[in-house]
């Protein structure tokens, strides 16, 4: 066995630093398989650093070829909330790499799409205004969101140095306002979560569906892989529905 051996996942992560997405990423990733990473260096979560983002996408999906990755996940739903389309993004990585591409939020809404959800509870970090443009986009993609909240950060880093039970509570919270939702969809590579997802799972009732997991996920069975990943939420016992994009 060796690293990568079975395979390459390539993460184009928006912000920076990647600090704790590292290790979120290694809990769920088999020593077998590699993970392959640059950043479009978002610190703030405004429009001037998502214009500056896409602007740097063509660089950063070189970094995945030369890093040899066999599928590309493009980060940031924040930016792909406020240019209204993951479309664009996705079909220039898949032009510039020749691999099978995907975008965080397109993994997510396979995710859900792969549970059938339609009614979707949301519990983000983000503040009122990012909310809004996530709300919109998420209609826009034929669900309805039942319930939604957030908690104000504006700073990526922030968000990554939460306490562990701040998302879960915040989980939670959001769930108990959102009767009838199928699913929860909780953005935010940034937002430490993962290990709470069985729990939250357990105290909701809802299957979850966060951003690191469903990119693991989607890498991993993109490249033909159907590990269980135990401890990580029910999503690694589906397979994934066809792609919208």
């Amino acid at each position: 066995m060796a690293y990568g051996s079975r395979g390459s996942i390539g993460h184009v992560c928006p912000s920076i630093p990647l600090d704790m997405i590292l290790n979120e990423c290694d809990k769920m990733v088999p020593d077998d398989v590699m993970m392959v990473y640059s950043s479009l260096h978002v610190q703030q979560l405004r429009q001037q650093d998502f214009d500056r983002a896409i602007s740097m996408l063509d660089e950063a999906v070189g970094f995945m070829v030369d890093g040899e990755a066999d599928c590309i996940i493009v980060g940031g739903g924040p930016v792909v909330a406020a240019i209204g389309s993951d479309q664009g993004v996705v079909d220039r990585t898949t032009e510039l790499s020749g691999k099978p591409s995907i975008s965080t939020t397109g993994a997510m809404i396979t995710g859900l799409d792969s549970f059938k959800a339609k009614k979707i509870a949301v519990a983000t970090p983000y503040t009122d205004e990012r909310n809004e443009l996530l709300k919109k986009y998420l209609e826009g993609q034929g669900f309805e969101v039942v319930g939604m909240g957030g908690l104000g950060f504006s700073r990526a880093a922030e968000i990554a140095r939460l306490p562990f039970e701040v998302p879960l509570e915040h989980a939670v919270s959001v769930a108990k306002s959102a009767p009838g939702a199928d699913a929860m969809y909780i953005p935010c590579a940034r937002f430490p979560v993962v290990s709470s997802i069985e729990e939250i799972e357990a105290e909701t009732g809802l299957p979850i569906v966060t951003s690191t997991q469903a990119m693991i996920w989607w890498g991993m069975r993109t490249m033909g892989l159907a590990d269980d990943v135990p401890g990580y939420g029910k999503l690694y016992g589906i397979e994934p529905a066809a792609s919208r994009n």
